[in-house]
């Protein structure tokens, strides 16, 4: 046997740049859309990152330039401005992460809402027509009510109650920890409610609620650890009444939908945590670099520097985990389980390294105004939402073993 060596010298790698190379994920549209993201977020999203989390500040100016980029359409068809894959979403998210998570999952929650309303209203052009081209531009927003509150993670536990009157359907019911459902650009709610008053769980359809509905009234927003600059509120209804085209689909049909979704959603959100991940490398890097103990600069104790490699590899896994998931969703393969495994994978590590961060910054890892500070209280939620490490758990251990 002759042996090849084939093997290509490793160029060093800059900080900001992605932990591990990958380029078979990507071809030069990808990477020309990163530097755009890198760019944008370097010049408009890090400067102020720490001051809105810390003032909990929603930024509408700001949110406002990420929908002139097109980031909220990428996923709608091209008449539309987007047509994008699901690893140009990736990207997008990863790279807002990286220096500000609220802002990315702003982001993330606009792309995936936008796509969810007209993939429900496909059937209808006229209404298809209306909102398609405001929902990718950004000049409205839409946002997704399914969470109860006492569903938890129980998706089709669901209490809101939609019953005919005459033609029209009347609404009541709560939701909660609902993104992007108290901002400016929020003129519509895809909402999920029981239309079978019986018990059966499956009998849940989706409503086209318009926010300023008579009877809708979304409360005051969370006070939350993480993610503080975006817009999470809850949401009630009260006897909302509403025409019979609210009915999105067929009655009944809302939640097979609504899981659907959530399945592929979990890839970009994965790419949250590998942004965050990321983020909280390069920031141990820079400060161990630039600070001495005993004599040495902090990087170079071996345990210091052994600990940050760990969090790099731990990176690097994320990454790969994310990208196979979505190149496979991408390339028509099947993705249910590396949906799955990327969202539990990519959030746990993404909490391990924001822990090794603040841990490796001493003080400075406990004060506000410290970026690894912000990543640890926005690495919190990762592992709750879009469906908890549970239930990802279990989701794999059901396709491992039934």
């Amino acid at each position: 046997m002759t042996a090849t060596n084939n093997q290509v010298s490793q160029p060093r790698r800059r900080i900001g740049d992605p932990i591990s190379n990958l380029p078979w994920a990507f071809d030069e549209g990808h990477e020309q859309w990163r530097k755009t993201i890198q760019a944008f977020c370097r010049d408009r999203v890090a400067p102020g990152a720490t001051d809105r989390s810390v003032e909990a500040r929603y930024e509408p100016g700001l949110v406002d330039e990420v929908a002139k980029l097109g980031a909220f359409g990428l996923l709608l068809p091209e008449p539309y401005g987007g047509n994008a894959d699901l690893r140009t979403l990736c990207i997008t998210v990863e790279e807002l992460a990286y220096v500000d998570s609220s802002l990315a999952v702003t982001t993330h929650v606009a792309a995936v809402s936008a796509f969810l309303l007209t993939k429900l209203i496909e059937d209808r052009p006229g209404l298809y027509e209306e909102l398609a081209p405001r929902l990718a531009s950004g000049e409205i927003m839409s946002c997704f009510g399914l969470t109860e509150p006492s569903g938890g993670s129980d998706a089709s536990n669901v209490g809101t109650i939609a019953r005919r009157d005459g033609d029209d359907w009347v609404l009541d019911g709560a939701k909660q920890f609902i993104t992007n459902s108290g901002t400016p650009r929020t003129k519509y709610m895809v909402v999920f409610a029981k239309t079978n008053e019986s018990g059966n769980r499956g009998a849940v359809s989706a409503f086209l609620v318009p926010s300023d509905t008579p009877g809708v009234t979304v409360d005051p927003a969370y006070k939350k650890l993480g993610w503080r600059a975006s817009d999470t509120h809850p949401i009630f209804f009260d006897s909302v009444r509403l025409p019979a085209g609210a009915l999105l689909g067929e009655e009944g049909s809302g939640m097979s939908k609504a899981l659907g979704m959530l399945t592929w959603a979990r890839i970009p959100f994965a790419a949250i945590g590998v942004g965050l991940a990321r983020a909280c490398v390069d920031e141990t890097i820079r400060f161990t670099s630039e600070r001495h103990s005993f004599g040495s600069r902090i990087v170079d104790h071996q345990s210091v520097n052994f600990r940050i490699a760990e969090m790099a590899a731990d990176t690097a896994t994320a990454t790969l985990q994310t990208y196979d998931a979505a190149w496979k969703y991408d390339n028509g393969h099947a993705f249910d389980f590396e949906a799955a495994a990327s969202k539990l994978v990519a959030t746990e590590i993404a909490n391990r390294v924001a822990y090794e961060a603040t841990q490796l910054h001493g003080g400075y890892g406990f004060m506000l105004e410290t970026a690894v500070t912000r990543h640890y209280q926005d690495a919190r939620v990762l592992t709750i939402a879009e469906g908890t490490s549970e239930v990802q758990r279990l989701l794999l251990g059901r396709y491992l073993t039934a």
